[in-house]
């Protein structure tokens, strides 16, 4: 018994637990063998002491260890003073009563112990995982950090392409202009064709100036309940010309158009001019473009389908970057996909992509839906926008 909880105590015979079991067993057995009569059983009962004192700090093992010890203290002087075999059976009884007791209050105490340790790991890993936490927001803000000075890079990068090409025809014409009012002879028609390009290419420059403020502005849109057919008639109505010139066929769906949201109804038609004028440039031999209107309780979605050259996989990501274009011809900056974005976030909705390379574009955009009861906005703004 001394080597097995020696063996089980942490400290070794030096564990004040241990000794204190050793003394109790010592004093309960002085205790119950000075102790002779009717009393003699009920004097049993105290060697529940330890075997609970060792269940709680040996567990099972202790309990074995204590069982023992215990039968071997109480079965000589049972076995000497019984008068008959109930006696010694009520004995017995009741040692195997004290060992189950004490089996399941050692149990109990495994029990708890397994969960206490593993409510402490919880804790232990609770906290590890909020310092991970902690540290990926951290990580997550430098990220976020390094992505706008990315940002802010590319678009200055692009900022500085734009303008290079149309500020070098400006220099040249100019040095040119310089030569030839240097000669006696100055040939009018040549200056002012100089002086023609040099116009366009300032527009040019002054275009690619404004639609950087259009972007950069992020205007609050004034927001009422706007029916989003005659955004869409406004719209055509300003750009529409350039889909006849394609020889585009534009085809709409009437029936849902009276669907109304809540919008800025100038910032809404520069929205779909910008939509339109992308699919219209993306259909370089002609096509079809057909504007849908769906709508559910929560939601109007206006779906501008092209049936032009498509948007590559490796595009598709990249499509609303500001500058980002891959036209070959003139036709703007690439701002405009960038800045019907921003509205329409602006508005509380988003606009959904869909493409096939030499199938054509799918662009939707979603809009809240109208739940409110004051009528539409009937009077038009001025219209300005950004390719």
């Amino acid at each position: 018994m001394i080597r097995l909880l020696r063996a089980k105590s942490k400290t070794g015979v030096h564990n004040t637990h241990f000794w204190i079991i050793i003394g109790l067993f010592v004093v309960l057995t002085y205790v119950y063998y000075g102790v002779l009569g009717s009393f003699h059983d009920i004097y049993v009962i105290i060697f529940f002491y330890p075997l609970i004192y060792t269940a709680i700090i040996y567990r099972l093992r202790g309990v074995i260890i204590s069982g023992v010890v215990l039968l071997g203290i109480i079965l000589p002087q049972t076995l000497i003073l019984a008068h008959d075999p109930l006696s010694l059976m009520r004995t017995l009884l009741f040692a195997l009563f004290a060992y189950l007791v004490a089996s399941l209050g050692a149990t109990l105490m495994n029990y708890l112990e397994h969960h206490l340790e593993a409510y402490k790991e919880i804790l232990s890993l609770n906290e590890e995982l909020s310092g991970y936490i902690v540290r990926l927001r951290k990580t997550q803000q430098q990220l976020i950090h390094a992505a706008r000075l990315s940002s802010i890079g590319q678009l200055s990068a692009a900022v500085a392409h734009e303008l290079n090409n149309p500020l070098a025809g400006i220099l040249v014409y100019t040095k040119l202009m310089k030569e030839k009012l240097g000669r006696e002879t100055i040939d009018k028609e040549k200056l002012l064709n100089n002086l023609d390009k040099i116009e366009s290419a300032i527009e040019y420059c002054n275009g690619i100036i404004r639609g950087l403020l259009d972007f950069a502005r992020q205007s609050e849109p004034l927001l009422r309940p706007v029916t989003v057919g005659r955004a869409i008639d406004k719209a055509m109505s300003l750009v529409g010309h350039q889909a006849k010139m394609k020889m585009i066929e534009v085809a709409r769906d009437e029936a849902p158009s009276l669907s109304l949201v809540v919008a800025d109804f100038n910032q809404l038609v520069q929205v779909f001019v910008n939509l339109v004028v992308n699919a219209v440039q993306a259909m370089k031999e002609g096509g079809k473009l057909t504007i849908g209107v769906t709508q559910d309780e929560d939601w109007v979605r206006v779906n501008f389908r092209d049936t032009g050259c498509g948007i590559p996989p490796e595009n598709m990501d990249k499509i609303f970057t500001p500058f980002f274009t891959t036209k070959d011809e003139v036709k703007g900056v690439g701002l405009g996909l960038a800045i019907s974005y921003g509205i329409v976030e602006r508005h509380g909705g988003r606009i959904d992509v869909q493409s096939e390379v030499g199938t054509g574009s799918t662009f939707t955009v979603l809009l809240p839906a109208y739940q409110g009861e004051e009528q539409p906005q009937l009077t038009d703004d001025l219209i300005i926008t950004s390719h």
